[in-house]
C-alpha cells in the first residue's frame, strides 16, 4: 500500500518524515488548539523543572 494513501487528509499538514539509514520515519504530530499556554512556555517550564529536579540530587 503506498504511504500516501495511508494518511488521512486532515492530518496530513501535520506530517513529516525523517530517513535514518535505511529506514524512513513518517511522524504524525498533533497538538490541542485550545492549549493555555504555547508550546515554547510548555518547553520553558519543562526545562525549569528538570533543572530544579537535578540541582535538588
Amino acid at each position: 500500500m503506498i504511504m500516501e494513501k495511508m494518511m488521512n487528509k486532515k492530518t496530513e499538514g501535520n506530517t513529516f518524515t525523517k530517513k535514518i539509514g535505511q529506514t524512513v520515519y513518517v511522524v504524525r504530530y498533533h497538538f490541542n488548539e485550545d492549549a493555555k499556554e504555547t508550546m515554547q512556555e510548555k518547553i520553558n517550564r519543562m526545562l525549569v523543572t528538570e533543572a530544579s529536579r537535578k540541582a535538588m540530587q
